[in-house]
């Protein structure tokens, strides 16, 4: 269903962190550079710091090394209002046209009853299908909320197909390592990713317990 399509992966903060979990292992695994930031004054009014570095908060589109079919989005944070996600919804989606990308791909979480690890969704019928044929069962009602649906549904305006993938999370933990674990498997296998998952396992023993001011409290 992929064959021969321009792919970006996108995945921002949310419950759980699980797309941007998952965005960022991509992009470590397949050696990413970044080839264009997103900025936006309805980012939070901070800087991140590493290593005594200062830097806005941003999104980052990013390319694999070796393959040229496939980008990935991440980012530091969601903008804090409903104008800003549409208008950095909009710069992204066109960013990307420009780029040639035909298929965007969002990641996030799905907390609710489930039997599955992984559900999806698409924005036309013909996409639904096939992922339904890609055995990703479809999410039947509901709603994706912030940047991560935001993608994929305004996708449509800018002559893109738009898909979300969801990992199933109990919502409960700051960041669900084993959720993001499940869309990556997911989506090693809809792109025949050669990535090793295994580098996850570690970090599922391990307890995630952040601060308060940490915790992640945005959107799926």
């Amino acid at each position: 269903m992929f064959e021969s399509r321009f792919i970006c992966i996108c995945g921002l903060p949310g419950i759980g962190s699980v797309g941007k979990v998952a965005a960022d292992y991509l992009a470590t695994a397949l050696e990413c550079s970044t080839i264009m930031p997103f900025f936006s004054n309805s980012f939070p009014p901070q800087v991140m710091v590493s290593q005594g570095l200062a830097e806005l908060m941003h999104a980052q589109l990013m390319c694999p090394k070796e393959k040229n079919n496939l980008l990935i989005l991440s980012g530091d944070a969601q903008p804090l209002d409903v104008v800003g996600m549409y208008e950095l919804a909009g710069n992204i989606l066109q960013a990307l046209k420009e780029q040639g990308v035909t298929d965007v791909i969002t990641l996030a979480a799905y907390v609710g009853e489930t039997n599955e690890t992984v559900l999806g969704t698409a924005t036309d019928l013909d996409s639904a299908t096939a992922l339904g044929l890609c055995k990703i069962t479809l999410l039947r009602s509901g709603a994706i909320g912030g940047l991560n649906g935001l993608l994929a549904g305004l996708a449509p305006l800018y002559d893109l197909r738009g898909f979300c993938l969801l990992g199933a999370s109990s919502g409960a933990d700051p960041v669900d390592i084993r959720a993001a674990t499940n869309l990556l498997c997911a989506i090693k296998e809809l792109f025949h990713l050669d990535i090793d998952i295994t580098l996850m396992e570690p970090a599922l023993e391990e307890p995630q317990e952040l601060t308060p001011q940490e915790v992640d409290m945005n959107y799926r």
